[in-house]
């Protein structure tokens, strides 16, 4: 039996201008680094472990679930260049209060093929979280992303409620879950659910 739910979310935010303010990369020691989170994007994985594990144990929407496998894209360092940090980063927290070790053994570009990360997560069991770059969740229909290749693995050819436009670059806020109460099979839903952890978060799904 495969995984019954998929969460993808995007890394936390990055460099960049955010209102009028300017943030500079930090790494977990506090020292500058392009490659990492914004102070801002610290706060938002904090609040990643709380959205996937409560303290209270209520998540905040039915269509969530506390993960049983965790899958970031590669931190480590190839050839001397550093990878982005940042989708490892963002589920760190979360990793930690689950006590789950995350699958970090596929480069950014590795989750298509037939050993490629898609492939592997379609191995697992029960609900697996996904934390990745926004260009390769979801590009459109028919674009080459993760998700269209968990429906193309799985044979599904229908699938409402998904967007028609590419992720947006802007958008740091948004949790996509495909379900398959089977484990085998199609996929039978499609949802978004906003994280709502931090001011400036949009209940406005994806178009």
């Amino acid at each position: 039996m495969g995984p019954t739910k998929i969460m993808i979310i995007r890394h936390a935010e990055k460099p960049g201008t955010y209102g009028s303010n300017t943030l500079s990369g930090v790494n977990l020691q506090g020292a500058s680094d392009n490659e990492s989170l914004v102070t801002l994007g610290w706060e938002r994985a904090g609040g990643i472990g709380n959205l996937f594990c409560p303290s209270n144990g209520q998540l905040q929407s039915a269509e969530l679930a506390m993960p049983d496998v965790i899958y970031a894209a590669n931190p480590a360092t190839v050839n001397h260049k550093e990878p982005s940090q940042r989708p490892y980063q963002t589920i760190s927290a979360l990793a930690a209060k689950l006590n789950l070790t995350p699958n970090t053994s596929f480069d950014k570009s590795q989750y298509k093929h037939s050993d490629g990360m898609v492939a592997d997560v379609l191995a697992q069991s029960g609900t697996v979280l996904i934390s990745w770059q926004h260009e390769d969740i979801w590009q459109g229909p028919g674009q080459d992303s993760i998700v269209n290749e968990l429906l193309k693995k799985t044979n599904t050819t229908s699938l409402s409620n998904l967007p028609t436009e590419p992720w947006p670059g802007s958008r740091y806020d948004m949790v996509f879950v495909l379900d398959r109460p089977s484990g085998t099979g199609v996929f039978t839903a499609f949802t978004q659910v906003s994280q709502m952890l931090l001011a400036g978060d949009s209940c406005e799904p994806f178009k």
